[in-house]
């Protein structure tokens, strides 16, 4: 007896080595598929036993299902790792799996029993390593699902009655939502962090929610968020406990309260940054507008449009309460006479103290057909020591990169002001506009001196007068 059990055990031992799933049957159902055995260098046919999988709540299909092979679940390794947010790379010469996540680095071999992180050996569970499987002609490289999501971060979950794995990715630690920061000229939001935070939109009809599960809000998170958007009324935002994501023990929730007539799908874009979030806003398929300027055009000379920045209740920046309104509009004056003085046609954007807003100065632009579209502008800045002037174009735009650097070297020119060279920006006058734009920021309000300069009618001369010269060389005067 002794003898024929000793025969047997070796054969036991095999038949559960090729069908584990024989120890405990799966809800799932079984799968037919071959492992290829390295050593042998060949195929086997097998049946496995089918494991759900789940991530964050989620179910996570693959074309090749998860199954229990030696006691322990295997997973396809770019599935899991990519959903981990991870890289994977296949090297054929060594048949080695390498796996780079942040500033780790897991490389599995085919057939071995060890892996290698951060270039430390570690053991594998139960020593079953990383192996090809074919499913339905279909091949991919299996890795044991703990050992490989516990390594990228993830924490792992088994339901036994369900035969199903689930997988949590971990939760940035210590994310932060720093500040809000609007910009009027691009009608943009940028949510800031200090970490690059996933979050999710949620449409909610006349709102829109951007959700940062994992996040907390920064403790000097200011009480509200002055917004000037055409198409947002308001910003409200508000941290919650883990009812609101239960995976994670707190969430911020930021809602943007849409304008009457705008709606996620056609005015708004939410993408992601570098430590952050944006949400863009838009204004697409405007009818075109019938405008007549004030003094009729003569049609063979060519046509500037001057668009003096903010106006109205919009008063942009104010420092030493000076609003840049009033100096944008001051110099746009000044370069109206020098423009007509030089056979220009002339149409300002504003005249007086009015609210235009940034696509209805684009659009009157186009609608009388301008040659050149002129922003003036008053900058501002948190270090009270920056001065000079930059000039912008759209990054879209090489004629406009042309127009700006020929304004800018004027205006330096004629003011003897620091040169802080040309930028592109995605202002909404600069890429609404189908003539070539720019926009010229004049100065630094948060400056005293610079101020003290802007708020000078005989600087303002210079100003204008540079500006003047820049259009005319533009267009090949002298």
């Amino acid at each position: 007896m002794k003898s024929f059990l000793s025969r047997l055990l070796p054969c036991l031992l095999f038949l559960l080595f090729l069908f584990p799933s024989a120890l405990a049957a799966s809800p799932n159902g079984d799968v037919s598929l071959e492992v290829y055995l390295q050593p042998e260098k060949q195929y086997i046919s097998t049946q496995a036993s089918v494991v759900l999988l789940e991530l964050d709540g989620t179910p996570l299909p693959s074309d090749v299902p998860a199954v229990v092979w030696q006691s322990r679940t295997m997973v396809p390794i770019r599935l899991i790792s990519e959903h981990l947010n991870a890289s994977v790379s296949w090297i054929r010469e060594t048949n080695q799996v390498i796996i780079r996540h942040g500033s780790n680095t897991i490389v599995l071999t085919l057939g071995s029993s060890t892996a290698m992180v951060n270039g430390q050996a570690l053991p594998l569970p139960d020593g079953v390593p990383a192996t090809i499987m074919r499913y339905q002609d279909i091949n991919r490289t299996m890795v044991p699902l703990r050992f490989v999501s516990e390594q990228l971060g993830g924490v792992v979950d088994w339901d036994q009655a369900l035969y199903t794995a689930s997988i949590q990715s971990t939760p940035p630690k210590n994310g932060i939502l720093t500040h809000i920061l609007t910009d009027t000229d691009a009608q943009t939001i940028l949510l800031s962090a200090n970490i690059t935070p996933s979050y999710e939109v949620q449409d909610l009809g006349t709102r829109v929610a951007v959700d940062f599960p994992g996040m907390e809000l920064a403790p000097d998170f200011p009480a509200s968020v002055p917004i000037d958007n055409e198409l947002i009324s308001q910003i409200r935002y508000s941290q919650h406990d883990s009812s609101f994501y239960p995976a994670h023990s707190s969430s911020v929730r930021v809602v943007f309260d849409l304008k009457a007539g705008s709606t996620l799908e056609k005015n708004v874009k939410v993408h992601p940054v570098e430590k952050g979030v944006v949400v863009s806003t838009f204004l697409p398929d405007r009818e075109e507008i019938e405008y007549i300027p004030e003094v009729p055009l003569d049609p063979p000379k060519k046509t500037v449009v001057i668009d003096a920045g903010h106006g109205g209740s919009a008063p942009g920046a104010i420092y030493e309460e000076i609003p840049e309104k009033d100096i944008n509009l001051a110099v746009a004056k000044k370069l109206e006479i020098l423009l007509r003085d030089k056979n220009f046609n002339v149409v300002m954007i504003r005249t007086d103290d009015t609210s235009v807003g940034l696509y209805q100065r684009a659009d009157i632009a186009n609608a009388i057909h301008a040659d050149l579209f002129v922003s003036l502008h008053s900058n501002a800045s948190s270090n009270s020591n920056a001065y000079g002037i930059y000039t912008y174009h759209h990054p879209s735009s090489q004629v406009s990169t042309h127009l700006a650097s020929i304004i800018q070297s004027a205006v330096i020119q004629s003011t003897d002001a620091k040169d802080r060279g040309i930028m592109s920006a995605n202002f909404v006058v600069l890429r609404e506009t189908k003539m070539p734009a720019v926009l010229v920021e004049m100065g630094f309000m948060t400056n005293h001196e610079e101020l003290m300069r802007l708020i000078d009618s005989s600087y303002q001369d210079r100003l204008a007068d540079g500006l003047a010269n820049g259009i005319v060389r533009y267009f090949g005067g002298k």
